[in-house]
């Protein structure tokens, strides 16, 4: 139900286009891309649970059709489906690496998401922590299929380099979502305090200018990710590139 609701795959995208840049096989190319699509999967369904989100890409949440009980299951089988994707990979030697990592970004993940359900009791003024949620929330996604390509490829080197891209793009990307849910959240406030880059400069004491600031931040973001993933190797980068400056120009 949850799967075929749709979504714009952009994390799938980003695996593939990295594994196949790198020349790996294809099998392994949709593993890996399947396993990040099935973790952001189980994220969402568990995101919406907690945030108590009825409605995603259109349709009920998962927990609003059929209960927190089955939510919880379905993003736990998601989760779990992920690491059985991982263990197809036929570079048996790689296997160990890749499942590790994949536990580190799902580690960061977790933790962004519990910072983000701690601090919704109060109002957010400290922009470097808005920043951190974000590269914890989003960056460990956005970053998960670029480093899971170049583990698999035996190119390990480079996988700093991609999270730092990755994590650029995510701070850019959440800004200009938060710039979109401006008003939503606005309403939202007077139950919790949501991840907004704008309300979090507002409450700084940035006030009108806070969303002209915001473009700012996100603009200066994109293009350091543009900047960082054009250096990949092999191509490897162009899709994150691309998208960056898409964001940039849209």
């Amino acid at each position: 139900y949850h799967i075929d609701s749709g979504g714009r795959r952009v994390r799938t995208r980003l695996a593939l286009h990295t594994g196949r840049a790198l020349d790996l096989a294809e099998e392994d190319v949709i593993a890996l891309a399947a396993a990040v699509e099935l973790l952001h999967n189980a994220s969402l369904v568990h995101d919406d649970l907690q945030d108590r989100d009825r409605t995603r890409r259109g349709a009920e949440t998962v927990w609003s059709a059929f209960g927190d009980n089955v939510a919880i299951c379905t993003g736990d089988l998601l989760l779990s489906a992920a690491y059985a994707s991982l263990a197809s990979f036929s570079i048996a030697h790689a296997i160990p690496k890749l499942i590790t990592l994949f536990h580190h970004r799902t580690s960061d993940l977790i933790h962004g998401q519990c910072e983000d359900l701690r601090m919704q009791a109060v109002e957010r003024d400290d922009f470097a922590t808005y920043e951190k949620i974000a590269i914890g929330k989003s960056g460990a996604l956005f970053s998960l299929p670029l480093e899971l390509a170049f583990v698999g490829a035996g190119l390990d080197a480079w996988a700093p380099q991609a999270r730092h891209a990755a994590n650029s793009f995510a701070i850019g990307y959440q800004i200009l979502d938060d710039i979109d849910d401006v008003d939503k959240d606005i309403a939202r406030a007077e139950k919790s305090h949501g991840l907004n880059a704008v309300l979090t400069l507002r409450a700084a004491g940035h006030g009108l200018d806070a969303q002209k600031m915001a473009q700012a931040i996100s603009r200066k973001h994109l293009l350091e990710a543009a900047t960082t993933a054009q250096m990949l190797p092999s191509g490897s980068g162009h899709l994150l590139k691309d998208l960056a400056l898409g964001l940039i120009s849209d």
